[in-house]
């Protein structure tokens, strides 16, 4: 199990970083920023994350603001897949005795 919580940790943290990149590059490049091949890139990647906020939040939330609401999300789904693991038992943290 705690294969199954790592890759699903590893895969939640790149997109998050993929989103934090994909914000960064639109504040640096002047204009139209889907001209710029990298931030289509992050686009592309963070699909499945911003197309159901935007199917479930586009008429609430502007669309300059679902980046802030996708971080919310993974990072809340970060903490609820841990929570999830350490309360069924699946995870178990090292303690000082065993290290």
């Amino acid at each position: 199990m705690l294969t199954a919580y790592t890759l699903l940790q590893y895969l939640l943290a790149v997109l998050m970083w993929t989103l934090v990149g994909r914000g960064l590059l639109r504040v640096m490049i002047p204009g139209d920023p889907m001209r710029n091949p990298v931030y289509r890139l992050f686009t592309w990647a963070l699909w499945p994350v911003l197309a159901p906020l935007r199917a479930t939040l586009g008429r609430v939330v502007p669309h300059s603001h679902l980046g802030w609401y996708a971080l919310f999300a993974l990072l809340a789904l970060r903490v609820g897949l841990y929570m999830l693991f350490y309360s069924q038992g699946w995870l178990v943290l090292p303690t000082k005795a065993s290290l």
